[in-house]
């Protein structure tokens, strides 16, 4: 073989290499120790214009899902977000994983938790404390407090853990800025210069507004007046903004 030719062969092989390893990245076919597989992160995700993806319309603004991510318009661009807390999506993105929190299933992608709703969506849910995940989302920044090591993301805190298989694991110790590894949470987000003591929920906050109620929500008359009330314990009453239907959070 002659010495153009043999290079023309190893470019060849190379570029098989590359196209194969990245359709198994595509897949989520990457084995790791842990049961199930998971797909090829990306840290800092683009928004592909010439790819396919879902408009979801949800608390005022028109989000797209496109593999998983969740893109939020600012202007006239997209930026990659965490999704709000009771946004839904009809099918799970590739690569997802079922944690169990007691007897609830979880699923979970890429630093997102979804709950299984009786229309067959998913929807966006709080992280559940307690969820163990065998690997970090991607972004996941280390915090020391008290001495202890964590790892926060989007504000939930993670425990690092080590299996009795030898393996390491992580375990949602906190969530929405709040570290709950005592009786009493305290809230550890910037801000105020320093530590306060705060019990916050998790999940959505008073004066938080969707178009659509959590999946499962029960209507009640409380003092005379309607509201709704969400299986985790969020009371929802009905608001008109404009010519838009809303649903208020107005306490827990």
């Amino acid at each position: 073989m002659s010495r153009k030719n043999y290079s023309i062969a190893i470019v060849m092989l190379v570029g098989m290499i590359l196209i194969s390893g990245d359709l198994l990245a595509q897949r989520g076919r990457y084995p790791r120790n842990y049961r199930g597989y998971y797909p090829r992160y990306a840290p800092a995700r683009a928004f592909m214009v010439n790819r396919p993806f879902v408009s979801i319309q949800f608390g005022g603004y028109r989000y797209r899902y496109q593999q998983g991510y969740f893109y939020r318009p600012y202007g006239s661009v997209f930026s990659l977000v965490l999704p709000p807390v009771g946004i839904r999506i009809a099918t799970l993105p590739p690569g997802y994983r079922r944690v169990y929190v007691g007897p609830d299933p979880y699923y979970y992608y890429n630093g997102i938790y979804y709950r299984s709703g009786p229309d067959r969506q998913y929807e966006v849910v709080a992280p559940p404390l307690g969820a163990e995940i065998a690997r970090l989302p991607p972004g996941a920044k280390v915090t020391v407090i008290n001495g202890q090591k964590y790892y926060e993301y989007g504000g939930t805190f993670y425990e690092e853990l080590i299996s009795s298989e030898n393996e390491l694991y992580y375990k949602v110790v906190g969530t929405d800025g709040v570290l709950n590894t005592t009786s009493e949470p305290r809230d550890f987000r910037e801000g105020d210069g320093g530590e306060v003591e705060e019990r916050l929920p998790a999940g959505p906050r008073m004066g938080d507004r969707f178009e659509t109620l959590p999946a499962d929500s029960k209507e009640i008359v409380l003092k005379g007046e309607k509201l709704y009330l969400s299986p985790s314990g969020f009371y929802y009453k009905e608001v008109i903004d404009g010519n838009k239907l809303l649903y208020e959070v107005v306490g827990k």
